[in-house]
């Protein structure tokens, strides 16, 4: 039977919210970077809650009625409150970071929490236990509630029912409502030394771990999903390269390199993320000497570095987050990753070429 347990960087705050499980608020709210491991942590926590056999050792048990249901994403006295748009996910994936276990695909993906789902969690709400413990929603991620859906979570948060408690999730804590931040109480998610998230993911048979760790700026979760390819539609090993050697040429990038290294079917979010990590790895190296995601690339970067401005970085970085707003239906996907690139051309053209391109207009 499944019996979830915290990451190894968790242990800390395991301790401490377990220890205090008989009288825990009636809502907490764990806040940090994304792709840590903030839902195993509050999956964890919720079994452990839905355990019948009070826990072993600080853990659910895995084996009693409780502890079944709950791994088999039926537990009567369960409710996930989440966007349509990350029901696809399971919640039981190795990764930690999933959502609702086994639900379909929808042809419509909103990414609000909608008002018609905080009221079907009414009845849930006023009916008593039926296993006879406590009753536990999970709330991911809670920036996600709208306006109307957050007011008529408000009224519960207010006046919780006994024995109810909200567990909820937020990579992004100032994108919360406040009205709903003051009714939670906050836990910050530890976020993972650099030996731990490595041994973490070696241990998960993660490839190239000291690397894709870096790409996900130190969040192991996030490293493990592109090595599985589950965060949509991912970048291939050789098109990944082929786009790293591209922005390498820096200042001597020239269209028909554009244009012969973006296939028809790129995956625009995948590539949009890698320009994205990039440019502030250019930024970094023009400011601070170091890098955040592309350590093993430090040379090709240090020498576009030197030649950019780094305005024109910055403007080109607001070009790919107006690319990021259509990724996921974007009308022609090549033309949308040749596009970044021509900004790219432009924003790090040495300066002496852009002034006197300016000059000579």
């Amino acid at each position: 039977m499944e019996r979830l347990t915290p990451l190894p960087w968790q242990s800390a705050l395991w301790q401490q919210v377990t220890a205090a499980r008989e009288r825990l608020p009636h809502a907490l709210l764990l806040h940090g970077m994304r792709g840590i491991g903030k839902r195993q942590f509050m999956r964890a926590l919720a079994q452990l809650l839905l355990c019948e056999c009070g826990g072993k050792g600080g853990f659910a048990c895995g084996e009693c009625p409780g502890c079944q249901l709950f791994a088999a994403g039926n537990h009567p006295d369960l409710r996930w409150l989440i966007p349509e748009a990350d029901l696809p996910v399971r919640a039981d994936s190795e990764s930690g970071d999933g959502t609702a276990p086994g639900a379909e695909a929808k042809s419509s993906r909103r990414r609000a929490i909608l008002i018609d789902q905080v009221r079907e969690l009414g009845e849930f709400l006023t009916l008593a236990s039926h296993r006879g413990g406590r009753r536990v929603v999970l709330l991911a991620p809670a920036e996600a509630l709208n306006g109307p859906a957050a007011n008529a979570l408000l009224k519960v948060l207010e006046e919780p029912p006994a024995g109810v408690v909200f567990l909820a999730i937020s990579d992004e804590l100032d994108a919360v409502l406040p009205t709903v931040l003051s009714r939670c109480v906050l836990l910050r998610a530890p976020m993972p030394d650099t030996e731990s998230a490595l041994n973490w993911l070696q241990s998960s048979g993660v490839d190239d771990a000291e690397m894709r760790l870096a790409e996900s700026g130190g969040a192991p979760l996030a490293a493990a999903r592109a090595e599985e390819g589950s965060e949509g539609r991912d970048l291939t090993a050789e098109l990944k390269e082929r786009l790293l050697q591209a922005l390498g040429k820096g200042g001597r990038l020239q269209l028909a390199d554009v244009v012969s290294v973006v296939p028809r079917d790129v995956p625009v979010a995948a590539a949009i993320r890698l320009f994205q990590r990039w440019g502030w790895d250019l930024l970094a190296e023009r400011t601070a000497g170091r890098l955040r995601y592309y350590p093993q690339r430090k040379r090709t970067i240090a020498i576009v570095a030197r030649g950019c401005d780094p305005e024109s970085v910055l403007a080109w970085l607001s070009q790919l987050n107006e690319g990021q707003a259509v990724a996921e239906h974007p009308l022609n996907p090549r033309l949308v990753i040749e596009s970044a690139l021509i900004g790219y051309m432009k924003a790090v053209e040495p300066k002496s070429a852009a002034s006197q391109g300016r000059t000579t207009a």
